[in-house]
């Protein structure tokens, strides 16, 4: 346990200090602006391989993340919580209820959700009904989040392609038009999760070509 702190501590000062050095800008703040004026809070939907940018760019927001109940969400937990984001366990296959509710009644007050919408185990870019249902249950709208970087080595050996952007670089984060689900019918949840991945696809596309320039990314083979 105390190494474990150890290492936790040494990953969120490597991430710190490695964070520090890129620059972020945001595109399309205004439907941000727009949910918060209204006063509604929302759920943000990204790919699982943008995770680490997002870390950057929304720590200490207090944003909640469902996280699995498993060994490995555990210490997922304890990292990103270190962040200053929240957490709700729960999983896919068992409790998931638990999370659910958890999810929901945070949400009544206030609270934004963020969603790895191809995660936890893929398949890459194919959007889960979790966050759909979440939407609909709650009543908030799901903003769709592609970020794009510069400069940024891409894994290949991981199911998620995890960009990591490199030091001294430039990245965007583009949000996209909130999509509202009506109902937990079979019929309203498929149509969203349809909606979402085409729309995630899009903005992912928009969000690289308005990066793009002369900066390319590095792949591990």
């Amino acid at each position: 346990m105390f190494f474990e702190k150890i290492f936790i501590r040494l990953i969120w000062l490597i991430v710190l200090l490695w964070s520090k050095t890129i620059r972020f800008r945001m595109v399309n703040k205004e439907i941000q602006d727009r949910l918060i004026a209204q006063g509604q809070n929302c759920i943000y939907a990204f790919w699982h391989g943008s995770l680490l940018m997002l870390l950057k760019s929304h720590h200490d927001s207090g944003l909640l993340i469902p996280v699995s109940e498993s060994r490995d969400g555990e210490f997922i937990t304890r990292v990103i919580t270190t962040f200053g984001f929240e957490v709700a366990r729960g999983s896919s296959k068992r409790k998931g209820h638990r999370a659910l509710y958890s999810l929901v009644t945070r949400m009544r007050k206030g609270k934004n959700v963020g969603i790895t919408v191809d995660g936890p185990r893929g398949p890459l870019h194919k959007v889960k009904k979790g966050a759909l249902f979440l939407a609909a249950v709650s009543k908030a709208p799901i903003v769709p989040v592609a970020t794009a970087v510069k400069h940024a080595w891409i894994s290949k050996r991981s199911w998620d392609r995890l960009i990591v952007p490199f030091p001294f670089t430039e990245g965007l984060i583009m949000l996209g038009e909130p999509i509202y689900v009506q109902d937990t019918s079979e019929e309203a949840i498929e149509a969203g999760q349809k909606t979402l991945e085409a729309d995630l696809i899009k903005l992912t596309q928009a969000a690289q070509a308005h990066i793009s320039g002369n900066g390319r990314n590095r792949t591990q083979e």
